[in-house]
């Protein structure tokens, strides 16, 4: 299920339409993670229904976003 909503919708609008603007091969990528697993015990209760994802899959993600040639992208961890 993707939602997209409130703040997160804002940006993944504003890197979708800033893409074609960026002048001399200049990217913009987001990257949107579900909570940590790393930070379930402290976040208990309070982000229900979330899947908790690994910071590997994080990390894999922005990495992908910053040294990958995709621009305008929006890469969704869950």
């Amino acid at each position: 299920m993707k939602i997209i909503m409130g703040a997160n919708g804002a940006l993944d609008g504003f890197v979708l339409g800033a893409a074609v603007d960026m002048p001399r091969g200049i990217r913009i990528n987001a990257v949107s993670p579900e909570v940590l697993e790393v930070s379930r015990e402290k976040y208990d209760g309070f982000f229900r229904g979330h899947v908790h994802v690994s910071n590997e899959d994080v990390g894999l993600a922005y990495s992908k976003a910053v040294e990958g040639c995709l621009s305008g992208q929006v890469f969704i961890v869950d």
